[in-house]
């Protein structure tokens, strides 16, 4: 075996301590330095979208509570005997317009599996700005889940102060469970 000197020794000591240190630097705390200053900069993003999430989970709960409330409501109207044909032809012979209706087309929609939408167009001519006021008074005011999705008027061509109307009524309906 070899002799070191005293000095020798310290400075083997010195080295090997100074290795060891360099060593649990490069091997655990840069890693470490570098991972918290990733985290540091991750973390507010992550909260930022974080809080996003909440305010559409907010919204989704709010709009999930609406649904089942126009659920129980559309239940309580019990609209299973609702027709919306029917419904408006009540309606044009209430206001003395059956008279004055030119066509009336039904049309079924399924935009959703939960609902059925009913589609009727109701073309009707000859009639007066306040007939036709009148007609969606009726529709607007009725205690169903009616909504007007198009509205379509021009002068007629024989006498300019009466209209020609075109109008799309839409009622939703709960599809019946299976």
């Amino acid at each position: 075996m070899v002799q070191l000197t005293h000095r020798q020794r310290w400075f083997i000591v010195a080295l090997t301590v100074l290795v060891s240190a360099w060593a649990l630097f490069v091997l655990g705390i840069r890693p470490a330095g570098e991972r918290i200053h990733t985290l540091n900069r991750v973390i507010p993003q992550k909260q930022k979208t974080l809080e996003q999430l909440r305010t559409k989970t907010a919204h989704y709960l709010t709009l999930q509570a609406r649904l089942s409330n126009l659920k129980r409501q559309e239940a309580a109207l019990d609209q299973k005997g609702f027709e919306l044909p029917a419904f408006l032809e009540s309606i044009t012979t209430q206001l003395h317009l059956a008279e004055k209706v030119a066509a009336m087309k039904q049309e079924l929609l399924q935009p959703d599996s939960d609902y059925c939408e009913t589609v009727v167009e109701v073309k009707l001519e000859n009639i007066t700005l306040k007939q036709l006021v009148d007609f969606l008074l009726k529709i607007k005011s009725s205690n169903r889940f009616l909504r007007i999705k198009s509205l379509y008027t021009k002068k007629n061509t024989s006498n300019p102060d009466l209209l020609d109307t075109a109008i799309q009524v839409s009622a939703l309906k709960l599809n019946e469970p299976i």
